[in-house]
C-alpha cells in the first residue's frame, strides 16, 4: 500500500479553532516495517498522543469504519493494526472531554512525517 499523491483540504471546525487554528497533515507509517498506516490532520501544538477518527484523511475505509462509535458502543471498535506486519499501533478510546472517538497511540509504534517526500524517503 502507498500513500496517495492527492492534495487534501484542512477541516475547519470548532476543534481546529479551539487549538489556535494551527493544523498540519502527518504521514504516519509503522515503525516496525514502514508500511503506510494513515494520513492524519493534526490540530494544535504538542506531540501526537491520539488520532481522532474524524481527522483521519486516508484511508477513507478506516475513517468510515469508526464514524459512529461512541462510549456506549466502544467495544465494537477494533485495534489499529499494521496491515503488513500485524503490529498493534493503537487502542480504541473515547476522549471524554470532547466525547470523540480516537485511537490512543502506543509509544514507539509509528513514524510521523510532515511531507510525503520525506515519508517516501523512509520507505526507500
Amino acid at each position: 500500500m502507498e500513500f496517495p499523491l492527492e492534495e487534501f483540504k484542512i477541516k475547519k471546525d470548532s476543534y481546529l479553532k479551539s487549538r489556535d487554528g494551527n493544523s498540519k497533515f502527518l504521514y504516519i507509517t509503522c515503525a516496525n516495517c514502514n508500511e503506510p498506516i494513515m494520513i492524519y490532520q493534526k490540530d494544535g501544538k504538542g506531540g501526537l498522543l491520539r488520532c481522532y477518527a474524524d481527522r483521519i484523511v486516508w484511508p477513507t475505509k478506516l475513517a468510515d469504519r469508526t464514524a459512529g462509535i461512541t462510549s456506549s458502543n466502544l467495544k465494537q471498535a477494533d485495534l489499529l493494526i499494521c496491515p503488513k506486519c500485524d503490529n498493534v499501533i493503537a487502542n480504541p478510546m473515547v476522549y471524554i472531554p470532547e466525547k470523540r472517538f480516537a485511537y490512543r497511540l502506543i509509544p514507539g509504534t509509528i513514524h510521523t512525517d510532515r511531507s510525503l517526500k520525506r515519508s517516501k524517503n523512509r520507505l526507500a
